[in-house]
């Protein structure tokens, strides 16, 4: 019998990614045997979509990116694009998104495993927060009014199964929820009641305020106080049952979120990426700061079962802080990114990545405010961040960008596609046009709109 209770349901509104920066500029110079084809859209360029009627091995899955890999191993050579040449990839991406509207043909994506009630707090004068806090203390307590503040949904994995539901994939998701939030993902989810299936072990989910913090020259950030509640021990005997393991082996992705909230996360991600051998595995760990050297030990005895690793500004600064004190690389070759260096630094950023991507053996992706790199270890690829006309809504960003990187790769986008798009959504997420994580329609439309 499945642990789970499984409830088919449907979808809500939430999450976002980065605020980019604007800047349109610089190509740097590639090998003669250029990326172009790959890296960039045209209308010459062909497009595969996976038959989801029956699932391709991973490695067929992989194909674009494996050409990466075995077409430029000597060039070793970093890809930067502004704005500009985001604008010309949008434009051409419109046919092929126009195709999958038109076609509907659904991938099927397993997502796990937590889930958490968010309240968000806008603070719009941190000094003046600050010094009322230490106020209210020195006074034995009291109340300080006048600060916005909203009720979310939240979890990394509930964020990203509604972005992706409301592009029309089919969803599996598996977390846990006391019956209050049991009734609450019910609700959210409703409207993709034949799309999504819940599968909620009965427990206590996460609980978490989120100050987004602003400041004077229009830079946001979010600083999350959280109860993880049953999310820190969810291990594979919450979810073992053959019907899982048919879920799994039918999935043609399989993403695992907060690894570093979970201390059976290993065992977790062992188990669903062990019993899925023909689905892309992604893995987005969140914060790992407490946990940081498990977390590369970990990767580097599992990176045969990981094909993409999704980290935010924050976590690889972490890594390649534990990274240095262990190895001992120079500030020549291993270097933290530094928002305020930007765009001086993105080569070095780049060249950074690819470091990474060979210690661990793994794809890995790095969304930051600026812009967003991908690196396989033998090239980088950065690609400016689309700047919202307004920021709306920071806590979620990244799990935007995960869900439109996610999308591009099971849709057969190339790999400029892919993180463009990705861009696209964190964007749209942060700037909350739509009042929602956009519909694929939505996109289409905006695209429309905006690019043309």
């Amino acid at each position: 019998m499945n642990p789970c209770a499984s409830i088919p349901s449907s979808s809500i509104a939430l999450s976002p990614i980065t605020s980019p920066s604007s800047s349109s500029y610089h190509h740097l110079s590639c090998s003669s045997k250029s990326l172009e084809g790959i890296f960039s859209s045209t209308g010459n360029d062909s497009f595969s979509r996976p038959n989801h009627d029956q699932n391709l091995h991973k490695q067929n899955l992989k194909q674009s990116d494996e050409i990466v890999k075995t077409e430029n191993r000597e060039s070793l050579t970093n890809r930067i694009f502004g704005n500009s040449h985001t604008h010309n990839i949008l434009r051409n991406l419109l046919i092929k998104l126009l195709d999958i509207r038109e076609t509907r043909n659904q991938p099927r994506v397993t997502i796990l495993p937590d889930f958490f009630i968010d309240r968000i707090i806008e603070v719009l004068d941190y000094p003046g927060f600050i010094n009322n806090i230490g106020k209210k203390i020195v006074a034995g307590g009291g109340s300080m009014r006048g600060y916005s503040s909203v009720d979310i949904k939240g979890g990394n994995a509930v964020n990203m199964a509604y972005s992706l539901a409301k592009l029309d994939v089919r969803v599996e998701l598996f977390t846990i929820a006391d019956e209050i939030g049991s009734a609450i993902l019910r609700s959210i989810f409703l409207p993709f009641k034949t799309n999504v299936n819940l599968h909620i072990r009965k427990g206590k989910h996460g609980l978490s305020t989120v100050f987004e913090f602003s400041n004077s020259s229009n830079s946001y950030s979010n600083v999350m106080v959280s109860d993880v509640g049953d999310n820190d021990n969810f291990g594979p005997e919450l979810i073992e049952s053959q019907e899982v393991r048919m879920i799994l082996r039918s999935s043609d992705a399989v993403i695992m979120t907060n690894w570093a909230s979970n201390l059976r996360g290993t065992d977790l991600l062992d188990y669903v990426f062990t019993n899925s051998p023909k689905s892309v595995h992604f893995l987005d760990p969140a914060d790992i700061e407490k946990r940081c050297f498990e977390f590369i030990n970990a990767l580097k005895n599992r990176s045969n079962l990981i094909d993409f690793l999704s980290i935010n500004e924050n976590e690889y600064n972490l890594i390649i802080k534990a990274l240095k004190s262990v190895i001992g690389y120079d500030d020549n070759t291993l270097l933290a990114f530094d928002s305020n260096l930007y765009p001086d630094n993105i080569n070095a950023f780049c060249e950074s990545a690819k470091l990474l991507s060979n210690f661990i053996n793994l794809t890995v992706c790095i969304h930051t405010t600026k812009g967003s790199v991908i690196s396989d270890g033998h090239e980088s690829l950065f690609v400016d961040s689309i700047v919202p006309s307004k920021i709306d809504i920071v806590s979620g960003a990244g799990d935007s960008w995960d869900a439109g990187f996610i999308f591009g790769h099971l849709f057969g986008f190339t790999t400029m596609e892919k993180i463009c798009f990705a861009n696209l959504l964190s964007s749209l997420h942060v700037g909350n046009l739509f009042g929602d994580n956009p519909s694929l329609s939505e996109i289409i439309d905006y695209i429309k709109s905006s690019y043309f």
